[in-house]
């Protein structure tokens, strides 16, 4: 627990203008019938909407 708490970002530890970044990694879905497919992933964090459109096809192409 105590290692979990050094990791987890605390609402005191960033002063008024700062800003906390970090990194999301999306496995993407197994494609079934090996054609082309479009995502779009919607991330909402407080009042900000973040929309990301993937594409995703045959390797190579």
């Amino acid at each position: 627990m105590a290692m979990l708490e050094q990791t987890v970002i605390k609402d005191n530890t960033l002063m008024p203008g700062e800003w906390y970044g970090g990194q999301l990694h999306l496995a993407p879905p197994t494609d079934q019938a090996g054609g082309k497919k479009s995502y779009t992933i919607v991330i909402t964090v407080g009042q900000d909407r973040h929309v990301v459109d993937v594409n995703q096809g045959p390797a190579g192409t």
